[in-house]
């Protein structure tokens, strides 16, 4: 049995046992109730033959009396008598019992009746009422008491059989009824898909490649790997890397990439078991899965996967030739969920990245170990959120024309206590692949609006955004609703996307982006050039800036045809009348090709390294937009060391 079914089945037990105690204790309280009203009502029947001198016997209503003793008004015995059946008497009750119950009978004017209450419940010899005080009075004239003791036996079993059976129904019927619950709650996700079948043309589509996104393979692999478990079938998840894919894009330009992309994709199909088990996961990752035989040998599988795509793509009167770096892991071999079988090939397509070029890795116990240490780090970022342990620091973006700042871009840090700070590439990915993200990026936006409003300057503050903040909130009335509690003006503030944001449901994304803008908040593209949609991005959407990604910049100098790319994004921007950030800006011989090329903003080293007090020190020590370190007209040093 398995631990969860071992819990379920626990907590059965445990709320049976409980109902079985409240029944049975309920109706011992109602059997004791009527058997009290029973005796009382003997007694009573019985001071009323004494007071008017009638025959008393042990018949009808008289016959659970054993015996009774009358007492007259000064509390002596004026006549003991046996009833019924002497063998059915008990033992008297003590003289100072009955003298307790004579006196709150006569004081009461009323029956008082000796009843144990716990022997009552628990169901013990003890009858439910042993003796019955009552008052005999003729008229308005008190006569004396009478104390009648009974025997409620018979009737005790009569009724506590009764009330067993009905006891008994009533703890089967909810015991089935709570094992039906725990049914459905271990079981609900195989009924949910029972009563809604798995569509997979409603999974969501990129739009290049017509295959599933990642949110939509996401989903599909949990109906895989839901069908594996019910069926004890095995299945495999292959994750493959175009390597090379970048030259593509920088040599042939992005409509060939384009194409290439949907050839890889044409590749790939065969190998997977059906239209909903591949995907595009990534600008240039795909994720298939494997179903029966193929299983089997999956080192064989992987191997016939990475010669389809050695094979030169023809496209557009060219020869190109790409490779693949290729992961995979098994379920329930190498995972027990879906998620984790995910995690595993991702690890398992890091390794054979690692490895070099047209690797293949297969999840091993060395990865499964990093895993746990990433599990570890994720229980310590939500830690990290409670003990406010995250930090923003803040680099300067100059106007390279006029030298003047134009803003910042806000970092965040994680302060680890005993290890110092730590950067986002430590931590960020975790906290997207387990939506801490959102939490903490919620946090990086409050902070750094509130920083920026109380700035002297009126520069922007930008903040970064990935895909998965879009995914699982209202981004534009979360953004709103900073800037009204801040009260930062919207005007400065920049929100930063990256290119794969437009991987995923395109139309949502947009609807979204449009709402931010609507609110005056700028938005801008980040690393644009190196991913594989940007162009498509910047046509269907009026974004305020673009970003060229810092790899362009590092071979700025090196690279003829990499200046010219440069050139061709700045000119792009200009005829969209866009900004152009150039980021990773560390040498005077960048910005001189940069001012060339008439790029308007530049953030690097050369200017400021990332500070929490980047903006305290630019109010203090320079005043209202100033540059806080070397200015574009000085370029003081390369900047490396700052």
């Amino acid at each position: 049995m398995t631990l969860p079914k071992l819990r379920a089945a626990i907590i059965v037990f445990l709320i049976g046992f409980a109902l079985g105690l409240s029944v049975f204790a309920a109706s011992r309280l109602f059997v004791r109730s009527v058997l009290t009203a029973d005796a009382i009502s003997a007694a009573q029947e019985l001071a009323g033959r004494l007071a008017n001198g009638a025959p008393v016997e042990a018949a009808g209503t008289l016959s659970s009396i054993v015996r009774y003793t009358y007492f007259d008004t000064r509390g002596t015995i004026a006549e003991p008598r046996v009833l019924g059946d002497p063998a059915r008497a008990r033992p008297s009750l003590g003289a100072e019992q009955v003298a307790v119950l004579r006196d709150a009978a006569l004081e009461r004017g009323g029956a008082v009746a000796h009843a144990p209450m716990l022997t009552s419940l628990l169901g013990l010899a003890e009858p439910a009422v042993r003796a019955v005080v009552v008052p005999v009075a003729s008229g308005d004239r008190l006569l004396g008491s009478v104390l009648v003791e009974v025997d409620q036996e018979l009737a005790l079993q009569s009724l506590t059989r009764a009330f067993s059976v009905i006891g008994m129904v009533t703890v089967g019927l909810a015991v089935l009824a709570i094992m039906a619950i725990a049914f459905v709650v271990t079981r609900g996700r195989g009924f949910a898909t029972e009563r809604k079948a798995f569509d997979p043309d409603a999974l969501p589509r990129d739009p290049l490649t017509e295959l599933c996104t990642r949110r939509g393979f996401r989903e599909a692999l949990e109906h895989a790997v839901e069908q594996a478990g019910e069926t004890d079938q095995q299945i495999g998840l292959v994750m493959v890397d175009i390597e090379r894919f970048r030259a593509v894009n920088d040599i042939w330009g992005h409509a060939v990439g384009d194409e290439v992309l949907r050839l890889v994709a044409e590749r790939l199909t065969p190998f997977a078991a059906g239209r909903a088990s591949i995907a595009r996961i990534a600008g240039d990752e795909f994720a298939l899965v494997v179903e029966g035989d193929a299983t089997l040998s999956m080192r064989q599988l992987a191997g016939r996967v990475r010669d389809s795509l050695a094979a030169p793509f023809e496209v557009s009167g060219s020869s190109i030739r790409l490779g693949a770096s290729i992961g995979a892991a098994l379920y329930p071999v190498n995972a027990d969920s879906a998620d984790f079988l995910f995690r595993a090939a991702d690890a398992a397509l890091a390794k054979a990245k690692s490895q070099g070029r047209n690797a293949l890795a297969f999840f091993d116990t060395e990865m499964k170990g990093r895993m746990q240490q990433s599990a570890a780090l994720e229980r310590d970022l939500k830690l990290a959120l409670e003990r406010d342990e995250f930090v923003v620091f803040y680099q300067p973006q100059l106007d390279l024309a006029s030298g003047r700042l134009r803003g910042y871009e806000a970092l965040v840090r994680w302060e680890r206590p005993g290890e110092g700070i730590l950067s986002p590439a430590d931590f960020l990915p975790v906290a997207e692949e387990t939506g801490l993200i959102r939490p903490l990026g919620n946090w990086v936006l409050r902070k750094a609006c509130r920083d920026a409003a109380s700035w002297l300057d009126s520069g922007t503050v930008a903040v970064n955004f990935c895909a998965a903040q879009f995914q699982f909130q209202d981004l534009a009335k979360t953004i709103a609703d900073t800037l009204r509690e801040t009260g930062l003006t919207p005007d400065r503030l920049e929100i930063e996307v990256p290119e794969n944001l437009f991987l995923e449901n395109r139309d949502d994304i947009m609807n979204t982006l449009k709402r931010i803008k609507a609110l005056g908040v700028r938005v801008a593209m980040d690393d644009f050039g190196a991913g594989y949609s940007s162009l498509a991005s910047i046509a269907s959407f009026p974004f305020d800036k673009i970003k060229i990604d810092k790899c362009f910049v590092n071979q700025l100098t090196e690279d003829a045809d990499v200046a010219a790319i440069v050139a061709s994004i700045v000119a792009l921007g200009r005829s969209l009348s866009v900004d152009v950030t150039a980021e990773g800006v560390e040498t005077r011989e960048q910005v001189t090709l940069l001012k060339a090329a008439s790029c308007s903003i530049a953030q690097g080293f050369l200017f400021g390294v990332p500070d929490r007090d980047a903006g305290l020190a630019d109010k203090s020590e320079h005043g209202s937009g100033r540059p806080p370190a070397a200015s574009a007209a000085s370029f003081g040093g390369n900047g490396r060391s700052a």
